[in-house]
């Protein structure tokens, strides 16, 4: 990855104790102002990230430009970006399939209380700020600018991506989502590695939001007024779907990084990820199938 002009100040060592630092920011003062201040709290807390992240750069003074590039972006670079969303947002399926079946009970009361306190206090304008926009920019802000920087001079781009990926599920604070939340960051890192350009990562980061935001409140559009028990749901049935649905993307990555980075692309890839997909796709019809038979169809 691109390094910094001077990058001797900032080593991979020290993005680990700025990375606890958000941690514990987030933890203090965030958990502080959205606990009192509720869906506002949410709003600071995120700009406070990135006031802490661009205040950083200037102490330690580093060029903004090169703590936060920001280039044109190529139709190639959009293109494969978009791509690259859609896939995260396919995989995010498999890691909530994945999580509901490990631990069925904690994740349901985990994915209620969130969705009570953001679909229940905001409008869908409002929701798609506070919950796609703001997000995307004080986040990768933080994370892909501030935090990853302290890697560029790492020569294997892997370790960086696996690295920022981890710090990105840590940095949720939920076991439950920290699988999602970890192929979520390694993807946003990927990107940020590859094309060293801010605005890719913060693309990738609306578009998996926005997405989210859409489909919950059409959800809850439709749940309104019913009753909706999870414990009637066989969990390894909804994982064998989730399976079957997220199968384009590992076709749809290989896709998006021939888009990114030609320079590197192997055609022998696509094999490789259509016969992936094969798998994904008959694993989760047979999962299905089998769980249907066997205790009858999800209710």
């Amino acid at each position: 990855m691109e390094q910094l002009s001077e990058q001797k100040k900032l080593r991979p060592w020290m993005g680990f104790i700025a990375q606890a630092g958000f941690l514990i920011l987030f933890l203090t003062a965030g958990a502080w102002m959205q606990r009192n201040y509720g869906i506002p709290g949410l709003v600071m807390s995120e700009l406070m990230f990135l006031v802490v992240s661009v205040g950083y750069c200037l102490i330690r003074r580093i060029k903004l430009k090169e703590m936060f590039p920001v280039k044109k972006i190529t139709m190639c670079d959009f293109f494969g970006t978009v791509i690259l969303a859609a896939a995260a947002f396919l995989l995010a399926l498999l890691c909530v399939g994945i999580s509901l079946a490990v631990l069925p009970k904690s994740y349901r009361s985990d994915v209620e209380g969130l969705s009570e306190y953001l679909y229940g206090s905001m409008n869908l304008p409002v929701m798609i700020a506070v919950v796609a926009v703001l997000p995307a920019i004080c986040e990768e802000a933080m994370e892909r600018g501030c935090v990853l920087s302290h890697f560029r001079s790492i020569k294997k781009d892997w370790v960086i991506i696996l690295i920022m990926g981890l710090f990105f599920g840590v940095m949720h604070w939920s076991p439950l989502r920290f699988l999602n939340t970890a192929m979520l960051g390694a993807m946003l890192s990927y990107l940020m590695v590859k094309k060293n350009n801010i605005l890719l990562p913060m693309i990738l980061h609306f578009c998996n939001n926005f997405v989210s935001v859409i489909l919950g409140y059409l959800g809850q559009m439709i749940t309104t007024g019913q009753s909706t028990n999870l414990n009637d749901v066989n969990m390894v049935q909804l994982l064998g779907s989730y399976l079957f649905l997220s199968c384009a993307a590992p076709v749809l990555i290989v896709t998006a990084v021939m888009l990114l980075d030609k320079e590197h692309h192997k055609p022998v890839r696509f094999a490789i990820a259509g016969t992936i997909s094969g798998l994904m796709f008959f694993s989760g019809v047979t999962i299905m199938t089998f769980c249907s038979l066997a205790n009858g169809p999800v209710r």
